[in-house]
């Protein structure tokens, strides 16, 4: 059987002939559900895999699809525009299937051109959509079953433009994101209430099986199970892997969390929204404040740790926020990377994109300060005697300058 895995690109960053792809090499990952479906198929199957970002997709009519037993198109938040664009041009294609989390949140309710489809997790329907893709009898919707379940990744052939070597691991499959960001969260899309821990000694297992030491954990947060997870991390301490991590503001609740994440080589530790949901007008007004905040990111660094937060602030035209103070306060809690997203009057993601004129008055003024030229050697400058020369040779700098390249190139957060 062969199958062809297409991943659609926003459209800030779909690729364009003639010109390189967009976006630092460092976050051109590839995309996680077709690595969990690489996971799946039988040894005698063949996988091809294209994305948006870095090769023409749609139009023309690409000639792998011709072949293909089945295509499967995967549609992330915000790309309907694309989806509908290649649904045109492979209009008279009998073996596409459309899925992702943009599909599963128009439950019945997607366009007419958005069939076969996959509700849920593909990852789960997938013997009955391939034994079907064979048959040549697609259905046209595939409901999952809403129960989480784990497909170990694989590795992928991918285009030279992308990052080669991602690894990811997920400990518990479900949401733990907090409540105002959850319709973002695919998890959430896709299992609702649902969490499934894994076994302590099979992602054991996984892990060593990994070639590479730098290892991206997917789960929303390392705090929502403390003593799940310092079981894990506690076996995993011997085996030396370099963690990327996230966690809520509970985990500053829970020292002994920290200091066994930093023994385990957590290099890397993304606060999710929860550290300042609705927490930044409440330190503008009260500027004592931030020496909460602050140390509390200098009691990660402590553990050798490099910090980052994600934010989300809503767009209110009639209230506008000072997005120079805040950029302020950001710089006070000495973090090292941000990712903010701006929710408009209609509860969506706003697209906030640089240009050369950028005021203190727009909401891209937060990353343009933050990622700054001089923003950056200054962290980069401090940060080795907190975190040591290898943290900061080998995840400061180089991520701190893939953040400032796709804030430059109009690109959101990754």
């Amino acid at each position: 059987m062969k199958v062809l895995a297409v991943a659609l690109a926003d459209r800030h960053q779909r690729y364009v002939r003639g010109y390189p792809p967009r976006g630092p090499r460092l976050f051109l990952r590839p995309n996680l559900e077709v690595m969990r479906l690489a996971g799946l198929l039988e040894a005698a199957d063949e996988l091809l895999y294209l994305d948006e970002r870095v090769e023409p997709v749609a139009p023309p009519p690409l000639p792998a699809s011709a072949s293909a037993t089945l295509v499967v198109i995967h549609v992330a938040l915000g790309q309907a525009d694309s989806a509908a664009e290649l649904a045109q041009t492979w209009e008279d294609s009998r073996v596409r299937v459309f899925f992702g989390p943009q599909v599963t949140a128009w439950q019945e309710q997607a366009p007419p051109w958005c069939a076969p489809r996959v509700i849920g997790d593909l990852a789960d329907v997938w013997p009955q959509l391939r034994s079907d893709a064979l048959a040549g009898c697609l259905r046209p919707l595939y409901r999952a079953s809403g129960r989480p379940g784990y497909a170990v990744p694989r590795p992928i052939k991918l285009n030279p433009e992308m990052a080669p070597g991602s690894q990811f691991v997920q400990f518990v499959r479900g949401c733990f994101c907090p409540e105002p960001v959850k319709s973002f969260c695919s998890e959430y899309l896709y299992y609702g209430a649902a969490t499934l821990p894994r076994r302590p000694d099979e992602i054991v297992g996984e892990v060593l099986s990994l070639p590479r030491k730098r290892v991206h954990l997917l789960d929303d947060d390392v705090s929502a199970l403390p003593d799940y997870y310092g079981e894990v991390f506690g076996r995993l301490q011997p085996y030396r892997r370099q963690w990327i991590v996230h966690a809520s503001d509970r985990l500053f609740a829970y020292p002994k969390l920290i200091r066994l994440l930093s023994k385990a080589g957590t290099r890397v530790v993304f606060l999710n929204e929860s550290f300042l949901l609705d927490r930044v007008e409440r330190i503008l007004r009260e500027p004592r404040q931030v020496r909460q905040f602050y140390r509390r990111v200098k009691a990660l660094q402590a553990g050798k740790m490099l910090v980052g937060a994600r934010l989300v602030l809503p767009l209110e035209p009639e209230a506008p926020t000072d997005y120079d103070r805040v950029a302020a306060v950001l710089q006070q809690l000495d973090l090292d990377f941000i990712e903010p997203r701006f929710l408009g009057p209609d509860g969506k993601v706003a697209s906030v994109t640089y240009h050369p004129m950028v005021t203190p008055s727009e909401p891209a003024w937060l990353k343009h300060r933050f990622y700054a030229m001089d923003a950056i050697v200054n962290r980069v400058v401090r940060r080795p005697r907190r975190v040591g020369f290898f943290t900061t040779a080998t995840y400061l700098l180089p991520y701190s300058a893939a953040y400032r390249q796709s804030f430059l190139e109009g690109l959101p957060s990754p």
